[in-house]
């Protein structure tokens, strides 16, 4: 009888995965969870259905609006289990079913969600954010979480909890925050903890393993993280302006590139070098834009200027042209038949070391040459690439293990004296190649991310400014 009721309550056409592995239990197995000698009990130590109101009756904690789950209801048909008052109309067997299929369900959904996010994925992002994949829910974790109810419900409950230093520190931090009282600062600090726990629930679908690399783009902040060695690099980064926004994204670091060559975008050539251009006919000489010696004095230039140039134009069969003989206005909206290469080494705007991994957007992690972008506190002012303030020292933890040869390699190339003995032999050596490029023996995972409370290397939680904006519709959605 109490099994037909429970049918009754379920959904066929179930949502969630929890949802699907609720109504196969239900239509498939005789099966309680909670119906049993702990329900009526005096005990406190056996009263598993008391323990799981307990832990929704919780979950502001965890940054959630506690009226998600039906806890006064379900305990107000426990009292009445429990005392034998039954209100009018309600049966034994109708109470019995509504508490063991509400408790289920709030179970299945509570584990889940702290698991994987509160939010669905359709209202985590709006379609005009680049963003991260992320591990879902799915049927086999939902039934795993039934098998652990069975086996032991407590043990369930606790597993169930984020374990994260991250995420604890920011369930303090939100304790002490609401002890403030309400104020235009405690909102402030509150919606950034609700925003940046649910943040924290949600996982990469990337394997981060022992060894990762997380930049945060709104802390401006890179954190090369060896959990084997326990150590965490951190360094100032400077990412995309608002108008080029960094894309959110996960990949594998598998190589570096010394000294590269910098192809100047096409969105660039377009939307910057050319206008500039058509204000300033010096754009190409101060930014060491490097032209061929083919070109004529009559041009009005100095031949000691075009020495001074890093960058060169190529038309489409890949000849150098003059770009000062190039009628750029007629080009501004439209597709540029040309080429802009900046040369490496000194001035590149790529730095001395560039890092590459697979991405639709051409991004990259690079050094740069303007050292003064890590002063600021806003550093965002790339076109979305990421530059690195400790490029060299990035390197280095890149390597599978310490190699002082290899590394003093590295240092030659960017025109760092070498430190160890052998290495301070290389240069003078006839047979020294300089270093252009090395391919890692192990990927290294690489999340690009956006955090705007975030724990720093030294344990201490910090707030960073929504620069791209992107905390509002998270947190309208969590409010609703």
């Amino acid at each position: 009888s109490i099994h037909q009721m429970i049918r009754i309550c379920l959904n066929e056409n179930p949502v969630t995965p929890w949802d699907s592995v609720l109504l196969a239990h239900y239509q498939e197995k005789d099966e309680f969870f909670w119906l049993n000698d702990s329900l009526i009990s005096d005990k406190p130590a056996v009263q598993v259905a008391d323990s799981m109101l307990f832990w929704l009756g919780n979950i502001s904690q965890h940054g959630v609006n506690p009226n998600l789950y039906p806890v006064d209801s379900i305990r107000e048909e426990l009292q009445q289990i429990r005392t034998l008052k039954l209100r009018e109309g309600k049966t034994m067997n109708r109470l019995l079913a509504d508490v063991e299929y509400q408790l289920t369900a709030a179970y299945l959904s509570y584990v889940c969600q702290l698991k994987f996010g509160f939010l669905p994925p359709e209202r985590r992002w709006n379609d005009s954010i680049d963003h991260i994949p992320l591990k879902q829910c799915d049927v086999k974790f939902a039934m795993a979480a039934l098998d652990s109810l069975r086996a032991n419900p407590n043990a369930a409950f606790h597993r169930a909890q984020p374990a994260s230093p991250l995420y604890h520190k920011m369930q303090e931090e939100l304790v002490r925050v609401n002890g403030w009282g309400v104020t235009d600062t405690t909102d402030y600090y509150r919606d950034r903890l609700l925003v940046n726990m649910e943040r924290a629930r949600w996982q990469y679908a990337l394997d981060k393993g022992r060894k990762y690399v997380i930049a945060n783009v709104a802390a401006f902040m890179l954190q090369a993280v060896n959990e084997e060695t326990d150590s965490i690099l951190e360094m100032r980064i400077c990412v995309g302006t608002v108008k080029n926004k960094t894309p959110l994204l996960s990949s594998r670091i598998y190589y570096m590139e010394l000294n590269p060559y910098w192809n100047v975008p096409q969105s660039i050539i377009r939307k910057e070098i050319i206008p500039t251009y058509r204000r300033d006919t010096t754009y190409f000489t101060r930014n060491r834009m490097k032209v061929d010696n083919y070109l004529h004095r009559s041009a009005g230039y100095h031949w000691s200027q075009f020495t001074r140039n890093r960058m060169k134009v190529y038309d489409k069969n890949g000849l150098q042209v003059d770009p000062h003989s190039i009628k750029w206005a007629k080009y501004a909206g439209s597709g540029v038949p040309y080429t802009v290469k900046q040369d490496n080494k000194t001035g590149n705007s790529l730095g001395r070391i560039i890092f590459r991994f697979p991405n639709p957007h051409s991004v990259y992690l690079h050094d740069t040459p303007s050292r003064w972008a890590f002063t600021r506190n806003n550093r965002a002012v790339s076109h979305g690439c990421v530059r690195l303030q400790k490029a060299l020292d990035f390197a280095f933890f890149l390597l599978k293990e310490p190699d002082e040869l290899l590394e003093d390699r590295i240092r030659i190339a960017m025109d760092i004296k070498p430190v160890s003995e052998e290495g301070k032999k290389l240069p003078i050596s006839a047979a020294y190649r300089e270093l252009k490029h090395y391919s890692l023996e192990q990927y290294i995972p690489l999340f690009i991310d956006y955090q705007t409370v975030y724990l720093s290397a030294d344990n201490n939680l910090r707030y960073c400014e929504d620069i791209y904006k992107y905390d509002p519709s998270l947190l309208e959605a969590m409010n609703n």
